[in-house]
């Protein structure tokens, strides 16, 4: 048997050359090559990794819930940190590993997860290449000689970064550890560890442990083709969640297995009512929650509030406003979201930023046409930064509207 495993261009283009392998049986690489997907060798199976630059993976905070729930519960929570139309975007959704644990979200592009489904011959497994990194619990900086590199988190969670360059760190990087560092600081949790899995003198790691006061140790120079099957096999597909079509055979096996198509309907039947129990207690506990959000913001003074998130403005403005009476400053005000976007926007060309401004806790940059890649990257270093950016085309250039993320 052998098994084809392919590293997707980034960005992905099926017409690009990808780097390819083939394996036997024993795990033992037969052959290599680069030639885009209508050129790559036969096989009796193929897995293929989508660079992390195609794909975000988002660690979300979600109260327990049934699974027929969390996708829905998923996509709400993404939907002001997605940059691009929710219709041109694929999401996978998995339940936490264990209880209280985060819920894991991979967002990939439509159109390539589609190819990739149809592609015939037919690709067999298709994984995020951060998902091929081992979960150890501590946070993993992977880059090649390539040039392509990302960070795996903790909590399971990745992004693109760039590839270790002498002594500078990558802003993403250190971005994101800030964010950690201060996160953890009620918990007085030990320091965050970093492997750096790249060929990286030793040399700079103190310095970087000192900078960020996170430990940076060294690692495995990052290669796919070292990974055992075990990694391949342990990523989730990319492609979960997807309708299959019905089947022309149906009705034939229905009528010769009825009786055992009458315990599966029981079971379902059963699996609704269940169902349908969990979601009637999730919708109670919904209610009292948000009950008891009304119920603060009333016994505060703050009045009339018709639902919960109108209570949560109220106690936000008004919260803001006790801590402009005594001289001080709300993490939405403009200096504390200006302080918060300044290196993103301060890595753009020179003449990229024409206009920014503030208004309604908001945070408004007026830019020159960018490309792709560099409005993605920018919205990645906002999101890192602690903002929720939301860009839209306009007037010849793009505007970006960054909120404070939740807290």
């Amino acid at each position: 048997m052998t098994i084809l495993r392919v590293r997707l261009p980034v960005p992905f283009d099926p017409a690009a050359p990808a780097a390819w392998w083939r394996v036997d049986g024993g795990g033992r690489i037969v052959d290599r090559g680069r030639s885009p997907a209508a050129s790559w060798p036969a096989a009796d199976r193929v897995e293929v990794a989508l660079g992390a630059a195609d794909v975000r993976i988002v660690a979300l905070a979600l109260p327990p819930m049934s699974d027929a729930r969390r996708t829905a519960a998923a996509a709400y929570a993404l939907e002001d940190q997605l940059a691009a139309p929710a219709e041109s975007l694929h999401i996978g959704v998995r339940a936490p590993a264990s209880p209280g644990g985060a819920t894991i979200a991979r967002i990939a592009d439509r159109a390539t997860i589609a190819w990739l489904a149809t592609r015939r011959p037919a690709i067999d497994r298709v994984v995020a290449e951060p998902d091929l990194v081992a979960a150890d619990g501590t946070w993993h900086w992977c880059a090649d000689a390539d040039g392509r590199g990302f960070v795996r988190r903790a909590d399971g969670s990745a992004f693109a970064a760039e590839t270790p360059a002498g002594s500078a760190l990558p802003a993403e990087l250190v971005a994101a550890l800030a964010r950690a560092r201060r996160d953890a600081a009620p918990h007085a949790q030990a320091p965050l560890r970093v492997v750096v899995d790249s060929t990286v003198d030793a040399e700079v790691l103190p310095a970087w442990s000192q900078a960020t006061g996170a430990t940076f140790v060294r690692g495995t120079p990052w290669s796919p083709e070292r990974l055992p099957a075990s990694a391949w096999a342990a990523a989730p597909d990319l492609r979960e969640g997807s309708v299959s079509a019905p089947s022309d055979e149906g009705a034939p096996v229905a009528q010769r297995f009825a009786p055992a198509l009458a315990l599966v309907l029981a079971a379902l039947a059963l699996h609704v009512l269940a169902t349908f129990a969990g979601w009637a207690h999730d919708r109670h506990a919904e209610w009292r929650a948000d009950r008891a959000v009304v119920e603060l913001a009333r016994g505060a003074g703050v009045d009339p509030v018709p639902d919960a998130r109108a209570a949560e403005a109220a106690l936000a403005r008004r919260a803001a406003s006790a801590l402009h009476a005594s001289g001080r400053m709300a993490d939405d005000d403009v200096l504390p979201l200006i302080a918060r976007a300044a290196q993103p926007l301060g890595a753009l060309p020179a003449g990229s930023l024409r206009r920014l401004s503030y208004g309604d806790r908001r945070l408004v940059a007026d830019l020159a046409a960018l490309d792709d890649a560099r409005l993605g990257r920018l919205s990645r270093e906002l999101a890192a930064a602690g903002l929720v950016p939301v860009a839209a085309p306009v007037g010849g250039g793009v505007r970006v509207v960054a909120t404070l993320g939740p807290r």
